[in-house]
């Protein structure tokens, strides 16, 4: 935990105290709901204008608030600056100023949550990011619980999806090492196009410190400003590449990866192998996984690497990995598999999740279970009929489809070859539930946040988990 002298945090932000606060401040909060004790308040003015909500923040455990302006009705210590967003974003840079150990920042259009959480079991004991904390608010509040002594690294995740966004979030976190996932179509009614998304995600990279190290996958060079960086020499960087393994000379920025699949009593297995130049390849044991998580996996491996993390510890720490809440969890019950991954979705992870779940699934009847993608703009028709026409349903495989671009979706899976009787679209998700507990077989339930689509999963459905076996 750390701990705030309140003089240091005026001096942060440029601030003045109306009265000193008489101990040290322990956390930051902006919902005054869940202040805890030894709080500050943060005054958001959003939908809701926090300066109302400081008498319940104050009764909740906070000792103070900071403010915009005084707030005469309050009798507690306020920070008054001109903007409080602004002033608590430059309170958790200063912090991170003094924070001396590895910042790794992971960004992308999909697969930053997931390499994070890969990153957090391969680097034993780091801080990282909670939950989605991840924009202009959550950054901060990672940053200030940054321990200055006792996490031997940090890992803050950043997501934009307004152009400007990763300008601020950059400077705040400041890596020492940028992890960039992917380059796809999203948050497009932000961002506009898929080359402004490549235009803001690559600012965690070069608008960061000189010494900040890239990572990220060979496939993004297609994209001017990473082209550009790399010709130009903006910064050292390592490209990881699908490839076979031995089947290219390598050199200091790239790693190679190949993934083999084998059978065993217990069923499907996948050995990740990787290689990298001057080493000899790491062969690992992994739990079956998309090709969109075994990249973020590459990806993570040779962050570790670089950060002092020996094969021997990859080894054993990358096989516990499994996907947490609404990203890909397995669940079973009264005979029948079901995959949730409602998160969130846009193009290129929910081909990646189709793909993998047919895989996983071949020999069973299939049932898709399909929200509409989000935040796509003026392309979110185009888009969702190429993503169907990417879907390929057998003869006993059901689709459902919820949401405003159901019909696209829809089309663009008719399009190659689904029967029109083997689509349902519907209006709502609860009108999905009776078909998912009737149907027997395999469910994947995939779509953007906003229709909560984990509420359709059966009572009776529990998690699956196998342990693996160590294999390095």
């Amino acid at each position: 935990m750390s701990i705030f002298n309140p003089v240091d945090l005026s001096k942060y932000c440029g601030g003045e105290w109306t009265t000193l606060p008489k101990v040290n401040i322990e956390g930051f909060c902006f919902d005054s709901r869940n202040a805890k004790q030894g709080d500050l308040f943060i005054a958001l003015r959003a939908e809701r204008d926090g300066h109302n909500f400081i008498k319940q923040a104050i009764s909740s455990g906070a000792v103070a608030a900071l403010v915009d302006h005084k707030v005469v009705s309050e009798d507690c210590p306020q920070l008054i600056v001109e903007e409080t967003l602004a002033a608590f974003q430059q309170i958790a840079k200063s912090h991170r100023k003094k924070f001396t150990k590895p910042v790794v920042g992971v960004t992308g259009s999909c697969g930053k949550t997931s390499t994070k959480e890969i990153l957090k079991v391969l680097l034993s004991g780091s801080h990282c990011t909670e939950g989605n904390f991840n924009n202009h608010i959550g950054v901060p509040i990672t940053l200030t619980k940054f321990s200055i002594s006792g996490h031997p690294f940090a890992v803050v995740e950043a997501g934009i999806n307004m152009p400007g966004e990763m300008d601020v979030l950059a400077d705040m976190i400041c890596p020492d090492i940028a992890v960039i996932t992917s380059i796809d179509h999203s948050h497009l009614a932000g961002l506009g196009t898929i080359e402004m998304v490549a235009n803001e995600k690559i600012k965690l990279w070069l608008y960061s410190q000189d010494s900040c190290l890239a990572i990220f996958p060979e496939e993004l060079e297609k994209f001017k400003p990473f082209s550009d960086a790399m010709e130009q020499c903006k910064g050292e960087f390592i490209k990881i590449k699908k490839a076979k393994i031995g089947s290219v000379e390598l050199q200091d920025n790239l790693a190679l990866y190949e993934v083999s699949t084998e059978t065993n009593e217990r069923g499907h297995s996948q050995n990740l192998s990787i290689e990298r130049c001057g080493c000899p390849p790491l062969v690992v044991r992994i739990p079956e996984a998309s090709d969109g998580t075994i990249r973020n996996m590459v990806l993570a491996c040779v962050t570790a690497w670089k950060l002092g993390v020996s094969d021997k510890e990859i080894c054993e720490r990358l096989p516990q990995y499994r996907p947490s809440g609404l990203r890909g969890s397995c669940l079973v019950g009264r005979g029948s598999s079901y995959v949730l991954d409602c998160y969130n979705a846009n193009p290129a992870s929910m081909i990646d999740s189709v793909n993998f779940f047919f895989e996983r699934y071949q020999d069973e009847p299939k049932l898709l279970v399909l929200g509409s993608m989000n935040e796509l703009g003026d392309a979110s028709d185009q888009l969702h009929f190429k993503t169907g026409k990417c879907i390929h349903l057998n003869h006993c495989d059901q689709a459902v489809l919820i949401g405003d671009y159901s019909i696209n979706l829809a089309n663009g899976m008719m399009e190659s070859g689904a029967r029109e009787e083997q689509i349902s679209i519907l209006p709502n998700p609860e009108n999905a539930r009776p078909l998912i507990e009737e149907f027997k077989g395999a469910v994947l339930i995939k779509g953007s946040r906003a229709y909560k689509l984990e509420r359709l999963i059966p009572q009776w459905a529990v998690e699956e988990y196998e342990p693996m076996k160590i294999a390095c």
